[in-house]
Protein backbone atom coordinates (compact mmCIF):
# COMPACT_ATOMS: atom_id res chain seq x y z
CA UNK A 1 0.00 0.00 0.00
CA UNK A 2 1.25 3.63 -0.45
CA UNK A 3 1.85 5.17 1.96
CA UNK A 4 -0.52 8.62 1.34
CA UNK A 5 -3.49 6.56 -0.22
CA UNK A 6 -6.30 4.28 2.15
CA UNK A 7 -6.72 1.80 -1.07
CA UNK A 8 -4.23 -0.68 -1.61
CA UNK A 9 -4.53 -0.89 -5.41
CA UNK A 10 -2.86 1.96 -6.91
CA UNK A 11 -4.47 0.78 -10.03
CA UNK A 12 -7.93 1.66 -8.83
CA UNK A 13 -6.77 4.92 -7.69
CA UNK A 14 -5.70 6.01 -11.30
CA UNK A 15 -8.49 4.44 -12.92
CA UNK A 16 -10.48 6.77 -10.62
CA UNK A 17 -8.55 9.75 -11.35
CA UNK A 18 -9.35 9.05 -14.86
CA UNK A 19 -12.73 8.69 -14.76
CA UNK A 20 -12.61 12.05 -12.68
CA UNK A 21 -11.06 14.25 -15.29
CA UNK A 22 -13.26 12.32 -18.11
CA UNK A 23 -16.50 13.70 -16.47
CA UNK A 24 -15.14 16.94 -15.12
CA UNK A 25 -16.39 20.26 -16.78
CA UNK A 26 -15.00 22.05 -19.91
CA UNK A 27 -14.83 25.40 -17.41
CA UNK A 28 -10.93 25.02 -16.92
CA UNK A 29 -7.90 24.44 -18.82
CA UNK A 30 -7.08 20.93 -18.88
CA UNK A 31 -3.63 21.43 -17.32
CA UNK A 32 -5.24 23.06 -14.26
CA UNK A 33 -8.42 20.83 -14.56
CA UNK A 34 -5.57 17.76 -14.21
CA UNK A 35 -3.95 19.59 -11.11
CA UNK A 36 -7.19 19.96 -9.47
CA UNK A 37 -8.55 16.50 -10.30
CA UNK A 38 -5.64 14.88 -8.72
CA UNK A 39 -4.69 17.10 -5.72
CA UNK A 40 -8.83 16.56 -5.18
CA UNK A 41 -8.75 12.87 -5.48
CA UNK A 42 -5.78 12.96 -3.54
CA UNK A 43 -6.76 14.26 -0.45
CA UNK A 44 -10.08 12.68 -0.55
CA UNK A 45 -7.65 9.47 0.09
CA UNK A 46 -5.10 10.78 2.33
CA UNK A 47 -4.85 10.05 5.96
CA UNK A 48 -7.34 11.87 7.83
CA UNK A 49 -7.12 13.01 11.52
CA UNK A 50 -8.25 10.04 13.86
CA UNK A 51 -7.15 7.51 11.52
CA UNK A 52 -4.95 4.91 13.50
CA UNK A 53 -1.77 4.36 12.63
CA UNK A 54 0.89 2.35 14.06
CA UNK A 55 4.51 3.70 14.68
CA UNK A 56 6.04 1.87 11.28
CA UNK A 57 2.92 3.96 9.04
CA UNK A 58 3.70 7.27 11.11
CA UNK A 59 8.06 6.62 10.38
CA UNK A 60 6.90 5.65 7.29
CA UNK A 61 4.42 8.64 6.40
CA UNK A 62 7.37 11.41 7.35
CA UNK A 63 9.96 10.09 5.36
CA UNK A 64 7.37 10.17 2.92
CA UNK A 65 6.83 13.79 3.68
CA UNK A 66 10.62 14.64 3.44
CA UNK A 67 11.28 13.43 0.54
CA UNK A 68 8.87 15.47 -1.37
CA UNK A 69 9.86 18.58 -3.35
CA UNK A 70 7.54 20.46 -1.48
CA UNK A 71 6.71 19.06 2.10
CA UNK A 72 4.87 21.80 3.56
CA UNK A 73 2.02 21.59 2.40
CA UNK A 74 -0.73 19.34 0.54
CA UNK A 75 -2.10 19.52 -3.12
CA UNK A 76 -4.53 22.43 -2.22
CA UNK A 77 -1.98 24.52 0.03
CA UNK A 78 -2.75 24.06 3.47
CA UNK A 79 -0.26 23.34 5.62
CA UNK A 80 1.79 20.06 6.56
CA UNK A 81 4.05 21.64 8.95
CA UNK A 82 3.82 24.80 11.31
CA UNK A 83 6.78 26.30 13.47
CA UNK A 84 6.00 26.95 17.12
CA UNK A 85 8.38 28.82 19.92
CA UNK A 86 8.75 27.07 22.50
CA UNK A 87 7.38 30.19 24.51
CA UNK A 88 4.57 30.04 22.13
CA UNK A 89 4.16 26.32 23.51
CA UNK A 90 4.22 27.59 26.91
CA UNK A 91 1.27 29.96 27.04
CA UNK A 92 -0.94 27.92 25.39
CA UNK A 93 -0.19 25.47 27.62
CA UNK A 94 -1.07 27.91 30.54
CA UNK A 95 2.87 27.59 32.09
CA UNK A 96 3.86 31.11 31.50
CA UNK A 97 2.87 34.03 32.51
Amino acid sequence: MLSFLKSDSPEHFFNHVLDELRTASDKMSTLRLGEDMIATTVCRQAIKANDRLHELEVKKLLEDLFACDMPYCCPHGRPTLIQISYGELEKKFGRRG
